[in-house]
Order: structure tokens, then sequence, then C-alpha cells
């Protein structure tokens, strides 16, 4: 669910550039934030034509590019060839683990990780703004019987 924080920063982010809330960008917002996890458009757009929103998948695309831009959604290319969203809660940064054979995606933070990038980045006097790990490989659903990688189940 979205912070009283994220809503005012989306709307403020619209207003700065000349648009307006419209229902299809509340409805978009609301169902981005209702959700836990990892979405495509097309399940993002399924999701909001089940409340029964006439909204368009054209429009979807747009928007999440908006939500995007506005800092408030990230888009992952998580080993499979299309593109995942999830929003951004300001200050919880996480890593992924993607299962090559069918595409679970794990959520994980890690203290060492972060401090170990830190040192990295000072070693070489470079300022983050922020980082994408992904480490890709097969959950243990699949471990066992995936072939060679990428490969799905029998």
């Amino acid at each position: 669910m979205a912070t009283t924080g994220e809503r005012k920063r989306f709307v403020e982010y619209l207003h700065s550039r000349g648009l307006r809330l419209t229902q299809e960008r509340q409805a978009l917002f609301d169902e981005v934030f209702a959700q836990h996890g990892h979405l495509d458009a097309e399940e993002l757009l399924a999701a909001i034509r089940r409340q029964g929103s006439r909204i368009s998948r054209a429009t979807v695309y747009r928007n999440l590019a908006l939500l995007e831009r506005s800092g408030l959604v990230r888009k992952h290319r998580l080993a499979r060839s299309r593109h995942l969203y999830e929003h951004v809660h300001l200050g919880q940064d996480h890593d992924h683990l993607v299962c090559a054979a069918c595409g679970r995606v794990v959520e994980f933070r890690s203290p060492g990780i972060a401090a170990l990038l830190g040192e990295i980045c000072r070693a070489h006097g470079f300022d983050p703004v922020r980082h994408a790990l992904q480490i890709l490989g097969r959950c243990r659903i699949c471990a066992p019987s995936a072939g060679p990688e990428g490969a799905t189940r029998a």
C-alpha cells in the first residue's frame, strides 16, 4: 500500500510537468502499490480491468514509464525476456535471486553486500546513486530437475 508521501510525490511530479492525476493514473498507482512483488504490464492491466476500469494497454505502458521516471517504480529485466515492475519504497533497496528455470524472483537484503559495495565505490572514488544486483541460478524446487542453465523442467 502506498504511503501518503508516495502519493504526494507522484501528484507533485505530475503537476511539475503540467499533467493531471487522471482516474486511470490513480488506478494504476493504486494497483502497483497494492501488489507485493514483481508484475508485468499485462498482469497490471488485467488486475485494473477486473476492478471495472476500461484502461487501455497503451495507457498502462505510458503511465508505468511515468511512474518509473518519477522514481516510484523500478523496471527490471529479470532473466526472462519480459520486463517486470515493482514499486519503490524509499530507503528500502534490495537485490534479486532469479530462477533461470521457472522465473521465480526472490528479493533479499544483505548488509554485507551493501558494505562491500560501499567499500568498492570508495576504493574507486565512485559516488553511487543506486545499484541493481541480480543473481541468476535455480531455486530449490527446480535445482534437482533442471538441465542446462535456463532450461525448464519437464
